[in-house]
């Protein structure tokens, strides 16, 4: 169709390694180890777990199910806001944000992580590998500092978390959150889960398992 943009996806080294180039041939590339796009070494990556597909001249994205789900790069400077049960990877981190349960009469305010949770409407819940949960950080109202060396909650042993790698701010009865702190960025990106699909734009980068890919148009 006229007026549509060459596309490829990229499937971006850390280690500076040589890059696959994946050229979009049709309206729909499928992605995962299976997928027109393969990612067979590894594990977090389902069959088929990301869908990019032209809606009329646009380019959009969608997860598809499957593996540990498809997350979108937050552009720097770009605040987004976070559904009650949304999901961010930080570094290895995959994070879920969700209310605090409020407590019932006689309930002596603790959680099931023995801490109390009074006062606060929001936390971040480690998910482990396998989807079990693991450690539990309130939010307090205002701004949350995310990092590895300083911050309101830190990963000091995940070397792939910048030492002030993120910010969630608490706002009433919405969590939003941004790459970064004040006018710095974090290295490795902060990422959201997609939870609709989505349109794309030139240089827009998604994390499926621990692969990073970029949509490259022209």
């Amino acid at each position: 169709m006229a007026n549509r943009p060459r596309v490829a996806v990229r499937v971006v080294r850390a280690d500076g390694g040589p890059e696959s180039v994946i050229p979009l041939r049709g309206d729909v590339m499928l992605c995962g180890r299976n997928g027109d796009l393969s990612l067979t070494d590894d594990p977090f990556v389902a069959d088929t777990q990301m869908r990019l597909f032209f809606s009329g001249n646009r380019l959009a994205v969608e997860d598809v199910g499957g593996g540990n789900g498809v997350f979108a790069r937050l552009a720097p400077g770009v605040e987004r806001e976070v559904a009650s049960g949304g999901e961010v990877r930080l570094g290895r981190q995959r994070l879920v944000i969700e209310p605090v349960p409020v407590l019932s009469p006689g309930d002596d305010g603790a959680t099931a992580w023995g801490s109390p949770d009074s006062g606060f409407r929001f936390r971040m819940v480690q998910l482990m590998e396998g989807g079990t949960r693991g450690a539990s950080y309130p939010l307090k109202d205002g701004d949350n500092l995310v990092g590895r060396e300083a911050g309101d909650i830190v990963f000091p042993t995940d070397g792939f978390v910048s030492s002030s790698h993120a910010t969630l701010h608490v706002a009433t009865d919405r969590v939003l959150i941004r790459d970064g702190i004040r006018d710095k960025h974090s290295s490795n990106g902060t990422f959201l889960r997609l939870t609709a699909p989505a349109f794309v734009e030139n240089g827009d980068q998604f994390l499926i398992g621990r692969q990073l890919v970029r949509v490259e148009m022209n």
